[in-house]
């Protein structure tokens, strides 16, 4: 199933009741965020936490 950006954060806010999270200072193409939802939502398991590396500005 080929989704839109717009579509998938609605499918993961309807199926965890929260906002998915774009990570700071970590950019992924539109197709790879999709494919990471469908991934959550296929699981039922919400995104990883962001590991932070604290030497580093973001």
């Amino acid at each position: 199933m080929i989704m839109k950006l717009e579509e998938a954060l609605k499918a993961y806010e309807d199926c965890f009741g929260e906002n998915y999270f774009f990570y700071m200072g970590f950019t992924k193409t539109d197709q790879e965020i999709v494919e990471e939802i469908q991934k959550c939502i296929k699981t039922g398991k919400k995104q990883k936490e962001p590991r932070y590396d604290e030497d580093k500005i973001y």
